[in-house]
Order: C-alpha cells, then structure tokens, then sequence
C-alpha cells in the first residue's frame, strides 16, 4: 500500500479517536483501522469504560479477513490484559502482517513491549507516523502517567483588567452566554471537576453539564474544605447518588460523618506548619484514585496557590470587555496573567468576549 495511503488510514484513525474524546476516562481514546489491498475492513474505538480496546473491536469485526492485513493504531497495542488478553496476541493469533502504530504507550506495563514483541514474531511495525497528533488528543494521558499527577486545566472568566468577581461578589456573570456553553463543553471533556469550599459559598453552582436543555450530565467533583465549611444545602450536594463527590478536608467531625452518610468520599490530610493543607500530595493522591484530568473552577487564591506549586497544564481564559476597577477580585494574586510563562494553544471569539487557550511552559 502507498505511503499516502498508509498516511490517509493514520489520519482516518486518529479522527475516529477524537469522536470519543472525554468519553474513555482515564483510559486514552484510541482509533484502529484494518485494512486489505488498500481497502478499509474494519475499525474500531476505545468503548466508553476502556475496554474492550479499539485493536479488539476491530479485529472481532474483521474475523478471518485480518489475515495478511494492515492495522492502523493511533496508541501502541497493550502488552498487558483487555477483555480478550492483550491486543499484541491478538494481534498474533489474527494473522496481521503489518502495523502502523502512531506512538509508544508511555503505560510502563506496555512502553515499547508490544512493539517488540510483534517484531520478534515478524510482523512488520512502523512507529511515529502522525505521532504529534496522538500526543495532543491524549495529553492528559501522556502527562499524568509521567507526572504521577491529573492534567490540571483551569477555567476563568476574566474582565478586560483581568478580575473575576466584583469586590462584593455580587457579579452573577462576566463571560457571556455563548462562552458559557463552551465552559460546559470544557466541563464534557474533562473527567472532573475540582473546586474550593469557598467557591461553592460564594457561588453555589452545581457544576453540571447542562449542554442540553432537557439533560444535565454529572460528573465527579473534587473539593478542597480544610476546614469543613460545605453548606449541607448546597446545590453540589443535591442529585449525590448521580455523582461521585470526594472532599480533602483536615477535619473529622459529626459533620464529615455525614456527609459520609450522605455518599461524599472524605479524604483526611494533615495540615502543614502553615496550616495549609498540601496540594502536591493532594494532586498525587486524586491521580491515585484513578482520576487523570480535571477542570478547576475556583477563585484567584486557589488558582494562584495552584500556579505556586507548578500543578497547572493549562488555562482556558475567557475575557470580555467589561472593566471592573482595582477593587475587583483578581485571577492571580500578585501578577498578571500576560506575566506567566504560558504558550498560546488557541483562541477563538464568542461575540464580543475572547477565548484564550494557554499551555503552561
């Protein structure tokens, strides 16, 4: 088959990935195409819960036709188990004569085992083809694993002198409602949500996907409240058994018991000799409980003590032209946002206001 033709299934299967992006958590999505005398036989995509893998699918679709053909993968094939054993025996045991894989899994239990061991039983393997591509649709896979830490995005409403809030946050909304509906897309392809106690105070927001008027979708959200200050009526706590909701709080008391009952996850930590709890080691225990990548949704303290400790990826940035005035909230205590070493990723207008997506370098 040509190199444009190998080139034109690479791309094919990386667009099959992307239609399930947010969907695979925290699984990376993957695209598989199999192919024979340059025609597509099957493909196939990560399912919803990560398994069965998109190597599996496509090969139990493709039945005996697999024999001598090519597979396109945008993710190395697991060495380790899927619903039926690892994608590189099944490969195997269908009789595929070539592969194309985009790039390595960074997964130690896998990182370049299946790519040796199809070579040792002669198939033919080419890595790195588009491999930029599966690094960017997967990022939060690829930096978590190394960082043993969620791919932390943060969402902020800025005004034009970057504040977020009136001095007496009474401002109900800064961005307008079309960059609003694309936080909520922000908030769909993300695994969870993290925010403060002191945002849900000041706020009270439920923290839904509400994309659909007719439809809300919950997803798991993470709070830090040292000190247990949660209101028990508040709208995050309503609708709990739609929804993981997991607490990092220095307290145990009747209150913490039950929110227990209540179906929260209470995570206690020991406050530091600041009397501050530790955000590193509250990030590595989140990763630890199987989550790898979250939105913040908090205020300027929070986003500024997160920036501190390096535990930021990425800023999604929507400014509109209102001033607010130097009594306003600011997004970062202490500095501008134009101050921070960030790479501009992406913008796109909503009306009048502008979206700003950074990479923290």
């Amino acid at each position: 088959m040509s190199q444009e033709f190998n080139l034109k299934m690479i791309n094919l299967a990386h667009n099959i990935a992307k239609s399930k992006f947010g969907q695979t958590f925290p699984n990376p999505t993957v695209g598989c195409i199999i192919a024979k005398n340059s025609k597509i036989i099957s493909k196939g995509v990560t399912n919803n819960s990560g398994r069965p893998h998109a190597e599996e699918i496509a090969l139990e679709k493709a039945g005996s036709k697999s024999k001598g053909a090519t597979m396109f993968v945008t993710l190395e094939p697991c060495f380790h188990s899927s619903k039926n054993g690892s994608c590189a025996d099944q490969i195997l045991r269908a009789g595929i004569k070539e592969i194309f894989i985009s790039s390595p899994d960074p997964d130690k239990r896998t990182s370049n085992k299946s790519i040796l061991k199809l070579r040792k039983n002669k198939v033919l393997v080419n890595v790195g083809l588009l491999k930029n591509k599966t690094h960017s649709l997967n990022k939060f896979f690829f930096k978590s694993i190394k960082k043993k830490q969620p791919f932390t995005k943060v969402k902020l409403a800025v005004s034009d002198d970057e504040k977020i809030a009136w001095s007496n946050y009474k401002s109900k909304w800064i961005s307008n409602e079309y960059s609003r509906e694309y936080g909520h897309k922000l908030r769909l392809y993300s695994q969870a949500i993290l925010t403060t106690s002191k945002t849900i105070i000041k706020d009270d927001p439920k923290l839904t996907i509400r994309l659909n008027k007719n439809k809300e979708i919950h997803i798991p959200i993470i709070i830090i409240d040292k000190n247990l200050k949660i209101p028990l009526d508040s709208n995050i706590l309503k609708n709990i058994s739609k929804k993981r909701v997991i607490i990092f709080t220095a307290l145990k008391n009747k209150k913490s018991l039950h929110l227990t009952k209540l179906g929260c996850e209470i995570i206690y930590c020991k406050q530091n000799i600041n009397n501050k709890l530790n955000l590193k080691n509250i990030f590595k225990k989140i990763y630890s409980l199987n989550i790898s990548d979250i939105l913040v949704e908090a205020g300027g303290i929070f986003f500024t003590e997160i920036l501190k400790n390096k535990l930021v990826d990425e800023i999604h940035l929507f400014k509109s032209k209102i001033i607010i005035g130097q009594n306003g909230k600011p997004a970062i205590h202490g500095k501008n946002i134009s101050k921070l070493k960030l790479s501009l990723q992406e913008t796109k207008k909503f009306r009048s206001d502008t979206y700003l997506n950074y990479k923290v370098v």
